[in-house]
């Protein structure tokens, strides 16, 4: 008889094998005995942003559903990630844009000539390349476009840079409207007229097609309309009279009254007249609500903006007057803030006075640097950075302890000082590159995390010298750990406007056959997320499918992506590709069926009352119909393969056991509300995870060798006692009463 499968969550990661074989990986470096391993994909993507949570972006791939929140969890490690909507501005980069965000940009959008010019050719050509520089608002005049020339459906799709010029003809629907942002193209690889030709070939006549680019993309006999923005105050005044009638009661004439009173401020003039970017007059618009709310000063009105971020900054590090007053000790420690900004003050003051050292044998090499033990106080330190201490807790290996921790009031300072001191003043960059290696490998995840964001800052402020100094040394190193690094500052570099040369070095790194290279890449490619999704997919499987064969630790590390790829938002996209690739034959094959069986093991706590924990692919299935036929297939598929037959009913029995958890969770919480004459035998619910699945596990059979085999995995899922329980009776009388196949929905 066989031993039954007990279905505790058994769910422990198996461990990253990566710095046991670093050796196999290039590099020149060996990893030392103690060196701790890479963390694997998933656990990096928890630890940037829990570490450093003022890096947190929608455009990450932290969650790709807003509607869940609270804690991820996979096997014995929880990490919570809250991810509240109002609070993470998401940039929906690929996909069918949200309704939402499209009536938002139709209600605040401030046409001007040019733009009406730009509608008359785009009615005319249905295809256009639109130029212009970032944060100019052209990608949001491309959505207007698309809206008012448009189709009845009012939906606009955003098609995924990286995918090869050649290609966007592919991935453009008939009569839909379509826009890429920045597509990353090269001298051997442009955007070409036949590219154009093509797409509108595809389109018909009720299509629409924009590509908005920067001047330094590749184009080849392309004619390109360049885009000019409306003046700032234009663009301040209807978001502003937008905001204003949504968040006042007032009347249209009072609102527009409102609105030119916040206007003729004196400081609005100043501000507006000095030529902010288009996104920067969004922003001061919507402080100007918070104005006429009560809500802040004058003093704010006056210091607000990236220009006044930036004139603090020099006022630091310049060779003026203020500058002068600011002692170098006191230099080395906004920097050191800047990278460590949210951390404890004794750990911000000691690595600065590490820096401080450093800067200081430039300016006086011929005398050992040192610095007095008792420096200057802590709150002038604060006061002269214009940063604060407030209580705040950390996760250790003793539980959450308190602590007080130190942050820039302005929360833009921290990259501002970075970019500022790296970009103007040549002479501190080998100190403080030399100091960031310093910081690299120290032994304090967090320490390192810091080192490679801040490095990223860098990388997005000169990428060509950043290459050049670490990012490649990091990217190609023996040593796992730093190659994380890599990945981290990669992300961080995108995250800061270097995504177009951040897109071509993993592409070209992905076709390079160097494993350890390929490993960065891999890495990178999970924290970016759905963001790129298509070129990641396109790049995961060129890496496994090309060159030498991949070694235990790359394969490791390509399944990892692609399962930190299901849990974020792009994941119906990776689930329709394993399935292609499950069809296939060889290593493509092999890794769809991997990187699925991994995805399946990770959970989520769902927010509201009941709180429960899901398996993130039933979760998906439960909502999103596409989703649930793709994973239908793989399940179907990976269940009658000899090969990974074992390992699918292991996780689909992991699945069963969350199913028992929540219902037995669910009949506690029904039990306590029942009186206690009442109370006589343990209420037994049926939780929502369990009717998921219940509706599920039928769709799974295609034959009777089908329902055998499940019937039997769930005949041997029984409790610590051996017995069967009351879910698992209850998945197999859903089962005995199976519907049709289900049908494609595609």
């Amino acid at each position: 008889m066989d031993a039954p499968l007990h279905s505790e969550d058994a769910d422990t990661e198996p461990e990253d094998k990566d710095s046991a074989r670093a050796a196999d990986l290039g590099g020149t470096a060996e990893p030392t005995p103690e060196e701790e391993p890479a963390p694997e994909a998933w656990e990096a993507i928890e630890q940037l942003f829990a570490l450093a949570p003022h890096l947190r972006s929608g455009r990450a791939n932290v969650m790709g559903d807003t509607q869940v929140s609270g804690d991820v969890v996979a096997g014995d490690k929880r990490i919570t990630v809250h991810l509240p909507e109002t609070s993470l501005p998401r940039l929906h980069s690929v996909g069918p844009l949200p309704t939402r965000e499209l009536a938002h940009l139709s209600d605040t959008f401030a046409p001007s000539r040019r733009y009406y010019e730009l509608c008359a050719e785009l009615a005319t050509r249905r295809v256009l390349v639109l130029r212009g520089r970032p944060d100019s608002g052209r990608r949001t005049a491309a959505l207007r476009m698309l809206l008012q020339v448009g189709t009845d459906t009012g939906e606009v799709i955003a098609l995924d840079p990286g995918t090869d010029p050649a290609d966007l003809a592919d991935h453009v629907r008939p009569g839909g409207a379509h826009v890429v942002v920045d597509p990353v193209t090269s001298q051997a690889s442009p955007l070409r007229e036949v590219h154009l030709h093509a797409i509108h070939h595809r389109l018909g006549e009720d299509g629409l097609f924009i590509a908005v680019i920067t001047h330094g993309t590749a184009v080849e006999d392309v004619p390109t309309y360049d885009w000019e923005p409306p003046p700032a105050a234009d663009i301040a005044t209807a978001h502003l009279l937008h905001a204003v009638r949504h968040s006042m009661t007032e009347g249209e004439t009072e609102a527009r009254e409102t609105v030119r009173r916040l206007l003729e401020l004196k400081q609005t003039i100043a501000y507006l007249s000095s030529s902010p970017s288009p996104r920067e007059a969004v922003g001061y618009a919507r402080l100007l609500v918070e104005y006429g709310r009560g809500r802040c000063d004058d003093d704010v009105l006056a210091r607000y903006g990236r220009t006044s971020a930036e004139e603090i900054v020099d006022g630091w590090f310049g060779e003026g007057h203020d500058s002068a007053e600011v002692a170098l000790r006191d230099k080395a420690f906004m920097i050191s803030l800047a990278v460590f900004d949210g951390l404890p003050y004794p750990l911000v003051a000691e690595l600065g006075d590490e820096l401080y050292r450093k800067l200081r044998a430039v300016e006086e090499p011929d005398r050992t640097p040192g610095c007095s033990v008792f420096g200057p106080s802590p709150a002038d330190r604060l006061a002269l950075a214009r940063a604060q201490e407030y209580e705040d807790e950390t996760d250790s290996r003793w539980g959450r302890l308190p602590e007080r921790v130190v942050a820039f009031r302005d929360g833009s300072l921290w990259n501002t000082v970075l970019s500022h001191v790296w970009a103007g003043h040549p002479a501190v960059r080998k100190p403080l590159l030399a100091w960031l290696d310093t910081l690299a490998e120290d032994r304090r995840t967090t320490v390192r995390l810091r080192a490679a964001v801040a490095s990223g800052v860098l990388a997005a402020a000169d990428f060509g010298y950043a290459f050049d100094s670490f990012l490649e040394r990091w990217g190609s190193s023996a040593r796992p750990v730093q190659r994380q690094l890599a990945a981290w500052a990669l992300y961080t570099a995108a995250e800061h406007g270097m995504d177009v040369p951040v897109r071509r070095l993993l592409a070209d790194w992905s076709r390079r056959h160097h494993p350890a290279r390929r490993w960065t890449v891999a890495r990178a490619y999970a924290l970016l997320g759905g963001a790129t999704v298509t070129s990641a997919l396109r790049d995961i499987g060129l890496m496994a499918a090309t060159g030498p064969e991949p070694d235990a630790a790359l394969r490791t590390t390509l399944e990892q992506a692609l399962e930190a790829l299901l849990q974020g938002p792009a994941a119906v996209t990776v689930l329709e590709r394993l399935v292609d690739w499950h069809d296939s034959r060889g290593p493509l094959q092999e890794l769809a069926a991997a990187g699925f069986l991994r995805g399946a093991r990770r959970r989520i706590g769902t927010a509201g009352a009941d709180g429960a924990t899901w398996p993130r692919l039933l979760w998906l299935a439960d909502r999103d119909p596409r989703a649930r036929w793709y994973i239908v297939t793989m399940w179907r598929a990976l269940l009658g393969n000899r090969a990974s037959r074992d390992m699918a009913r292991e996780e689909l029995a992991r699945w069963i056991g969350v199913a028992e958890r929540a219902s037995a969770r669910a009949g506690r919480r029904v039990f306590r509300d029942v009186p206690p004459s009442e109370a006589t035998v343990p209420y037994d619910a049926v939780s929502d995870v369990e009717s998921a699945l219940a509706s599920l596990l039928p769709q799974l059979v295609k034959s009777p060798n089908d329902w055998e085999r499940l019937d039997h995995l769930l005949r041997r899922v029984g409790t610590t006692d051996g017995l069967q329980s009351p879910v698992t009776a209850r998945l197999r009388a859903a089962l005995a009463d199976r519907p049709p196949a289900l049908p494609s929905p595609l």
